[in-house]
């Protein structure tokens, strides 16, 4: 019986993996080459390390100078959403895991403390991903807590008008630590939202090219 159910298990895992990597391949498709991307000399997370340790800025000047490398060599998109933070880095592209996560590694070994939390709600102005235009609206989102002597500030590498502090979204749900543990499962179930994002997106795009007045049998 329980051999049974094990092969049941990994059926069902199995049929799971295919399915996503077909979804994700017209995504993978569409990336750009090449694959890293430099931004005045940095590529890596090494490079940004060395970059922010260059400038000899400390407290919430080092911070912020951090955040925005990070913002500027980012864009945000969810084609590549199953490459890990380093190497989205390297791409210069990727979500909001991806991103605020390769901005913790850089606090990390600059010795900054900080801690990832998410919000399962949070609202977000209109921006243009992966060259369509998303209407903004409620939405998931994970982003930093810095702490400074005294003072924790939220911090997001989501777009270059962020500081600490200043954030271009709104969080509408409590926002919770993000832990080392949670992020496989979080990571996934991103993935998977940002495959049918993408989707929808595209659907918007072909419906949009249809001539005016394109009877519904031609549809």
């Amino acid at each position: 019986m329980l051999r049974k159910i094990l092969l049941v298990f990994t059926c069902l895992g199995g049929a799971f993996v295919i399915t996503l990597t077909l979804l994700t391949l017209p995504m993978l498709r569409r990336l750009p080459k090449p694959g890293r991307v430099s931004m005045d000399g940095i590529i890596t997370i090494e490079d940004a390390v060395k970059a922010c340790r260059r400038t000899q800025l400390q407290g919430w000047d080092l911070v912020a100078y951090a955040q925005q490398l990070v913002a500027r060599k980012f864009t945000y998109s969810r084609l590549n959403t199953w490459e890990t933070p380093s190497r989205a880095f390297e791409r210069g592209m990727g979500y909001c895991e991806q991103q605020a996560l390769a901005l913790k590694k850089i606090y990390d070994r600059l010795g900054i403390a900080v801690r990832p939390v998410f919000s399962l709600r949070c609202t977000f102005p209109a921006k243009v991903v992966d060259g369509v235009l998303w209407p903004g609206g409620v939405s998931g989102h994970a982003w930093l807590r810095v702490r400074v002597a005294d003072k924790e500030l939220d911090v997001c590498p989501g777009s270059i008008s962020n500081r600490p502090g200043i954030t271009h979204f709104e969080i509408l749900w409590k926002a919770r630590t993000w832990h080392a543990w949670q992020r496989p499962f979080t990571h996934v179930g991103s993935s998977i939202e940002n495959i049918r994002r993408d989707m929808v997106a595209r659907r918007s795009l072909t419906r949009a090219a249809r001539p005016v007045g394109a009877s519904a049998e031609h549809a």
